[in-house]
């Protein structure tokens, strides 16, 4: 249920990075004739929980892919789609030799508002559906039994973000010019504040294989709810009259307000042939309550229509740590509705 709410987690942020990408933002003219953007990412997350309590330590894998497509209502509003494919695992469970992992499959739509040249205000709605498998050796004696199930579970992600841009060398007017020049390569501070709610719900669990020693596993509803507090720093280099590098250095707290309640990481099992025993409440690791998160992006705009970029981040969270590291591609295209003609942008 761990692995399952951080893979909600990590759909959201990545759809959210998405929404909010700098690359859409309009600049010079001809910028504000295209409609439509097109956006791919994908990312690999390593991780580690450490056991406390006498709870087992696990590490975790969540790879994800997404792609968005973007369309520009006006000059305040734009909606889009999101889709995501990926898979995580789990391995190396302290008290057994079990393994997990899963294909998931993730969609989401949002909107984005920008009320100001300097805001951003981006709502975001997703779904996510799990495929699970697990594998357990049972090893002891003379007994020789290999465990295995599959069951289904899905996920609901609900988030709202803020994002101010903070020009913080602002261009001043040329000589004898009423406008200060384009503020594109300006270095800026954008502060983010983030509300995010997820719930995942797990089905009931059914080992074969292991005749006696099958675990039934009750289902379960697990949800997290996060407050977050950030700021991006990023600084254009000028490559050419088209062409920019621009790294971006982020840094955030993040607290989840259920991430140190029980009820959250415990299932209630029993043997699935054997019913006399009765049914036993099994309380597993998070995460835990307050993450610091960092990270590094490289984006290189080869134009104001593409871009690539890569980076890397971590997350120390007070149960364990990971780190996540991706890249992928921006793309604007498309002309105005009517073939207006381009506007500039100020």
């Amino acid at each position: 249920m761990s692995v399952g709410l951080e893979t909600l987690e990590r759909f959201r942020q990545d759809a959210l990075d998405l929404a909010l990408s700098t690359q859409k933002v309009t600049f010079g003219s001809g910028g504000d004739s295209r409609r439509w953007a097109l956006m791919l990412d994908a990312s690999n997350t390593q991780a580690s929980l450490r056991g406390t309590g006498g709870l087992a330590s696990l590490d975790y894998q969540i790879f994800q892919s997404t792609y968005g497509l973007e369309y520009r209502l006006s000059s305040d509003w734009r909606v889009g789609g999101v889709f995501g494919y990926g898979t995580n695992g789990l391995s190396n469970y302290q008290f057994s030799n079990v393994t997990i992992d899963a294909d998931t499959t993730s969609g989401a739509v949002y909107g984005l508002y920008s009320p100001g040249a300097a805001w951003k205000i981006a709502a975001l709605a997703g779904y996510t559906s799990f495929q699970n498998r697990s594998n357990r050796p049972i090893q002891f004696g003379t007994i020789d039994r290999t465990a295995q199930a599959r069951w289904a579970a899905n996920g609901l992600t609900l988030a709202l973000t803020s994002e101010y841009d903070w020009v913080l060398n602002p261009a001043r007017p040329a000589p004898g010019a009423s406008q200060p020049a384009p503020q594109r390569d300006a270095i800026r501070f954008k502060p983010r504040a983030l509300v995010s709610y997820a719930k995942y719900n797990q089905g009931a669990i059914n080992e074969t294989g292991a005749n006696s020693l099958n675990l039934a596993v009750n289902s379960h509803t697990a949800d997290s709810l996060i407050l977050g507090l950030g700021g991006t720093l990023e600084v254009p280099i000028r490559l050419s009259n088209q062409s920019r590098l621009i790294p971006r250095l982020s840094i955030g707290y993040e607290h989840d307000l259920m991430g140190n309640s029980n009820e959250e990481h415990q299932l209630t099992a029993s043997f699935a042939q054997v019913p006399e025993p009765g049914s036993l409440t099994l309380l597993g690791q998070n995460r835990g309550a307050d993450a610091l998160d960092v990270a590094l992006n490289l984006e290189y705009e080869a134009s104001e229509s593409l871009s690539l970029y890569a980076d890397v981040g971590g997350s120390f969270w007070s149960n364990g740590n990971e780190i996540s590291y991706g890249g992928g591609l921006r793309w604007r295209f498309g002309g105005a509705p009517g073939g207006g003609a381009p506007t500039p942008a100020p």
